[in-house]
């Protein structure tokens, strides 16, 4: 039974070169990219509602 060959690839965190498995690199660059809310919004090409902004106090008890 022959093994997978796996592919190892360099990740620069700030100015440390780590190796890793390819397949999780491209994993932990996808969680990234969902976490990232600028890069989310660009990658949809969706843009943020405007805020209203109100000058009269909130009340919390009604």
């Amino acid at each position: 039974m022959a093994e997978k060959e796996k592919i190892f690839s360099w990740l620069f965190v700030n100015t440390i070169p780590l190796l890793y498995e390819e397949k999780k690199i491209e994993r932990q660059s996808k969680i990234e990219t969902w976490l990232n809310l600028y890069q989310l919004t660009r990658e949809l090409n969706i843009q943020q509602p405007e805020q209203k902004v109100t000058n009269s106090p909130i009340n919390y008890v009604s």
